[in-house]
């Protein structure tokens, strides 16, 4: 080979070496990648359904008049609607009015609660009659209407329940008593206030149980009032010659009014006696001191919690019955067991432990 061609040569190989430097290096290989792990499913912490709000129920409660008996009903109801707000899966709200005695304004009074359109009515009613208007009035209205501690007159109006004692049994717990015990004993009757329809059954019950020698000589009412119950006694005693040698004082009132107006003139139990209702500290204080002999003992304090427990039954969609009866018993000075009591926590007890039938 020539030196030409030599020179040739070296100068394309020098040529091949330069342009492989020039090439530019391989790219390295990515580096490999874990695949992500598939994501855990974290379950949904359950969505709890928001509580449903309990009810209120409004309710309006028609008290007779201030008197022992309605008054301590009215107060035993508060602490039974207390109990029913920090207990019971709904809510009570309770209005409370008073009649005065005055049958216009009871039926006022339950106009005025049918305009407020509460959810339902309660009367201790003091006319049989206006509360058979009241009835019809909250019928028209479609609101719930229930009697206590009284009855209601015949009439198109339906009460929706009456809860009360059964005073013709009543009655004739006390006609029995003086059969059982006074067989020959002349009798004089102190009523209550007519027309409630309440002492028409006492003396209904009455009647029918006394033995074959009792006899009823004379009566008159006493309006459950004390003072018109002395008066009209001091006025028999005026003119008296043995007519009687019993006094049936339909309740504790009554009963003061004729222990009063016998001891003033030296007649107690010389030879007049006394046999009452109620079961009222008084005149189960007089049963234990001797004053009267016995007492039919009811409470009104224990009919508020049956009352609330057949209201709140039937706005909650309960069936109820359309009479529901309290309990009563006779207390003499051998049996004070038997005492129902005025306490007003026998409320609460009777709304936890009555069963209506």
């Amino acid at each position: 080979m020539g030196k030409t061609s030599r020179s040739v040569l070296v100068v394309v190989l020098l040529l091949a070496i330069a342009l492989a430097g020039c090439q530019a290096p391989a790219p390295a290989a990515a580096p490999t990648v874990a695949p992500a792990a598939a994501a855990t499913a974290v379950p949904a912490a359950p969505t709890e359904a928001p509580k449903a709000e309990e009810p209120t129920y409004k309710i309006g409660y028609i008290q007779y008049s201030s008197d022992a008996y309605y008054q301590m009903q009215a107060d035993a109801a508060k602490k039974v609607v207390e109990y029913i707000n920090a207990n019971e899966p709904f809510n009570v709200e309770m209005t409370f009015v008073t009649s005065e005695g005055q049958p216009e304004k009871e039926l006022a009074n339950i106009e005025n609660f049918i305009a407020q359109k509460v959810d339902a009515i309660i009367d201790f009613t003091g006319a049989a009659e206006t509360a058979q208007k009241g009835a019809q009035l909250s019928n028209a209205a479609n609101i719930p209407f229930f009697v206590v501690g009284s009855t209601a007159a015949e009439g198109p109006g339906k009460v929706t329940s009456t809860i009360k004692g059964d005073f013709v049994k009543m009655g004739g717990m006390i006609g029995k008593y003086i059969a059982d015990n006074y067989p020959e004993s002349k009798i004089a009757i102190v009523e209550g206030t007519l027309g409630q329809g309440i002492v028409e059954y006492f003396e209904e019950g009455f009647q029918k149980n006394l033995g074959p020698n009792n006899k009823i000589v004379q009566k008159a009412s006493g309006e459950w009032n004390a003072e018109k119950s002395q008066n009209i006694m001091s006025d028999w005693l005026a003119n008296y010659n043995g007519e009687f040698d019993m006094v049936y004082a339909m309740n504790a009132d009554i009963y003061l009014g004729v222990m009063r107006a016998l001891e003033d003139a030296g007649k107690l139990n010389n030879p007049i006696k006394i046999i009452t209702h109620n079961g009222r500290p008084e005149d189960f204080q007089g049963v234990m001191d001797g004053k009267a002999v016995a007492t039919n003992a009811n409470s009104p304090t224990y009919e508020s919690g049956v009352l609330l427990k057949v209201v709140t039954n039937h706005l909650q969609g309960q069936g109820v019955p359309e009479l529901v009866i309290t309990p009563s018993t006779m207390v003499d000075k051998a049996t004070p067991e038997n005492l129902l009591g005025w306490e007003l926590d026998k409320g609460v007890k009777a709304f936890q432990e009555y069963v209506i039938q």
